[in-house]
């Protein structure tokens, strides 16, 4: 029975010249379910992208835990190597964090400026794996400086330019008070990928930018990197036990909780908006159904005439439909995937189409769109679209089966 079954949901699948309204319906419902599935995947696989990216470029630049003081401690040096023996801690990176100006005596450019030591700067891959023009080497303990890419460029300095270095403090002088500068040699470049570092952060060494904000021996804050981010709650009461107060400790959960609630909530509400064409689609699968119903009486009474029990009515019309929606699932899911796991080359391809940039790090902080696929939500994709697919079928294919055989003949 399951072959019968099978070979006549076929044929009324293959649509004949009076059905071809009916089959024009269910090729629509085919296509929507293919869309809503396909959009489906791509949205979630970019805003998991955008949450990946987000977290490990800020982590990247932060820390998972950020120490600042809230007085001069002379003692930095013995606190993080205090630090670094806590369970996880793998890396305590002393800095000074300050505004300054950053001119070439044309330009003048505002910038968070870091005071770091060389080996710490060679540790923060985020920085050290995307050089992009010098050499971290010549980073040293002299006046050199490293800065992002886009904010050197704006600047119109290249490799080896005299960068001045204004800071917001003045120095008395014979002639009055002046600002506070210093010159430094450009020695590298980064391009982090988050565009908001890339044109405003700076790096100086950390004996030199000591002397220069004059800060003895001493530092503002210390960033702390696990092995493990999700460990970072653990750590964190460890440390306030021992440094609350002489510290203001975060850790990034705490630094970015709006942005990361903003993210979800907008990943979820992206995911309901964009099932509702999954459902809709749903919907022309029931209206393609019902029709067919309705042009199949004389058959189904037919069928019911030669012994055909209700049951596998039912099941004809139900594989009908359920077809319908099971197809247009995996066109979608082709696509959906395909769409994700190229969508840089697709981004590249659209933009040399259009001669314009589509994706624009003002505004989205990102130099590239990115996407990340999770199995699980491809899966829950699937899922959703599969059930709202055959629960759409179970309606018409049960009237099919309810059809009274005898008033169908008797009145066609």
């Amino acid at each position: 029975m399951i072959k019968t079954e099978l070979l006549i949901a076929w044929r009324y699948l293959k649509s004949k010249r009076r059905e071809k309204f009916i089959s024009a319906i269910g090729v629509f419902s085919l296509i929507g379910i293919a869309l809503g599935v396909a959009t489906l995947i791509i949205v979630t696989s970019v805003m998991n992208g955008f949450r990946k990216e987000f977290t490990e470029r800020i982590i990247g630049f932060n820390g998972h835990i950020s120490m600042s003081l809230l007085q001069e401690n002379p003692d930095y040096e013995q606190i993080t190597k205090q630090v670094l023996s806590f369970p996880h801690v793998v890396q305590a990176v002393p800095t000074i964090e300050r505004q300054a100006l950053i001119s070439n005596t044309r330009t003048v450019r505002g910038s968070l400026c870091h005071g770091i030591s060389k080996e710490d700067l060679a540790k923060k891959s985020l920085i050290a794996d995307n050089i992009v023009r010098g050499d971290l080497d010549d980073f040293s303990e002299k006046d050199s400086i490293v800065l992002g890419d886009s904010l050197a460029l704006r600047a119109n300095l290249t490799i080896g330019s005299d960068v001045i270095v204004i800071v917001p403090e003045m120095d008395e002088t014979g002639f009055g008070f002046v600002p506070r500068k210093k010159t430094f040699k450009l020695a590298a470049t980064f391009k982090s990928g988050m565009h908001e570092y890339d044109t405003s952060v700076s790096f100086i060494p950390l004996e030199i930018a000591q002397k220069l904000f004059k800060i003895n021996n001493s530092v503002t804050a210390i960033s702390i990197f696990l092995n493990d981010p999700m460990k970072v709650t653990n750590v964190l009461k460890k440390i306030e036990e021992k440094y609350c107060s002489n510290f203001y400790i975060t850790d990034w959960q705490k630094n970015n909780s709006s942005f990361m609630k903003a993210v979800e909530i907008e990943r979820n509400v992206m995911f309901l908006i964009l099932t509702l064409i999954t459902l809709v689609a749903s919907f022309n699968i029931i209206s393609c159904m019902i029709m067919l119903v309705k042009d199949k009486e004389k058959d189904i009474a037919i069928l019911r005439t030669i012994g055909i029990a209700r049951k596998s009515v039912m099941r004809i019309f139900f594989i009908l439909g359920a077809s319908i929606g099971i197809t247009g699932t995996l066109i979608g899911t082709v696509i959906g995937l395909l769409f994700s796991l190229n969508i840089q080359k697709i981004q590249a391809a659209v933009e040399a189409i259009a001669g314009t940039q589509v994706f624009s790090p003002e505004v989205y902080f990102l130099t590239h769109l990115p996407s990340l696929l999770r199995p699980m939500d491809v899966a829950i994709t699937v899922a959703v679209a599969l059930i709202l697919s055959c629960v759409s079928t179970l309606y018409p294919a049960r009237k099919a089966s309810r059809l009274n055989p005898v008033d169908i003949l008797r009145y066609s």
